[in-house]
């Protein structure tokens, strides 16, 4: 019983399984007074550790002392064991599972969001390039993240402005190669002179003509400008950062904004589905209430006054909505596309 091939007590060469994975590791002493019981318990940890992954063994890293000093099972053999596999999953500088392009192209990567997109990206091991209308915030962003220059690339361009956008374009192929990870980020929000969004019958055609350009034609040029070589290489990742008021009653937002976020989701299935068979993904994240220097500090009213709609009870971060965007750029994501994931605090789903 117990002796089948999936079993942790299967032996082959006389050895059971959960010993068998050691492999030529040394064999910790172990403490006086440990008994059968504390072993079998060993071996089941082991079993749940050592689950097969692809993971590239001749890379493992030092043990984390950190780490090890952490376990709690006073037997040495199960903290080897367990201290080994999370060196070998959690080895710094190399996106976790990510083996192939990694050059990444970021808009409105200055401030807010896209900051932190671009500053987990790098952490993550990524090249990444991002483009920001003022050039003072693409300044100060440089300042701030202070990566050398054959890691991070940035310019001031408008994306609306298709001629520049290819031109840069050109000069990262040229310093990294091609494109493989492309987030939309830029986008612009009107508001009244009292910060309020304007109502329908405030919003001006010319208002309404720039939003959209920004929001909605800018991923769309965009997309249209990298798929062909996402295409010859069969990998890419496309992530556009949507927003609740596309997804909901725009309780903040204005008419452009909210149907610029409405039309990204659309967008974003559209693509999906297209470049879907050349191993190319396209998803959206939608943000509800981040704070950011662009919401402003969270005792403004406007701000209060959506706290008290998000049911987790508090803002969410820019960090979080990176940690999204940095899985959905992952190998891992691969059977991830067309969707809209909402990072809202469940205010959405309220």
């Amino acid at each position: 019983m117990g002796m089948g091939p999936g079993s942790n007590t299967a032996k082959r060469g006389g050895l059971p399984r959960w010993r068998r994975l050691l492999g030529s590791h040394p064999r910790p002493h172990r403490e006086s007074g440990e008994g059968d019981a504390e072993l079998l318990e060993t071996k089941a940890i082991w079993g749940r550790v050592f689950e097969p992954r692809h993971v590239d063994e001749a890379t493992t890293p030092t043990i984390f002392p950190e780490a090890y000093a952490a376990l709690p099972w006073r037997c040495g053999l199960a903290r080897y064991a367990v201290c080994d596999r999370l060196a070998i999953m959690l080895k710094p500088g190399k996106p976790r599972g990510q083996s192939g392009p990694r050059v990444t192209l970021v808009t409105g990567g200055a401030r807010g969001i896209g900051l932190e997109i671009v500053r987990r990206f790098l952490a993550d091991g990524y090249q990444v390039a991002f483009v920001a209308t003022r050039a003072e915030h693409v300044e100060s962003a440089l300042d701030i993240i202070k990566c050398p220059e054959n890691r991070l690339y940035a310019e001031a361009i408008d994306v609306t402005r298709q001629n520049e956008m290819r031109a840069f374009v050109d000069r990262i192929r040229a310093r990294w190669g091609e494109i493989a990870i492309l987030v939309n980020n830029a986008g612009i929000s009107p508001k009244r002179v009292d910060q309020d969004a304007p109502w329908f019958s405030q919003t001006s055609i010319e208002e309404w003509a720039r939003v959209i350009d920004v929001n909605l034609n800018g991923p769309f040029v965009l997309i249209r400008l990298l798929a062909p070589a996402m295409i010859a290489k069969r990998y890419g990742r496309i992530i556009n950062i949507g927003s609740l008021a596309g997804r909901a009653m725009p309780l903040i937002a204005g008419p452009a904004y909210a149907a610029s976020k409405a039309g990204l989701v659309g967008l974003t299935r559209a693509a999906a589905r297209d470049l879907a068979p050349h191993g190319i993904t396209v998803n959206c994240i939608a943000p509800g209430r981040i704070l950011s220097d662009l919401t402003g500090p969270a005792a403004a009213a406007i701000n209060r006054s959506a706290l008290s709609r998000i049911p987790v009870g508090r803002f969410g971060t820019a960090e979080e909505v990176a940690h999204v965007a940095a899985f959905l750029a992952s190998p891992m994501a691969g059977f991830i596309t067309g969707a809209t994931i909402d990072i809202t605090g469940g205010e959405f789903a309220a």
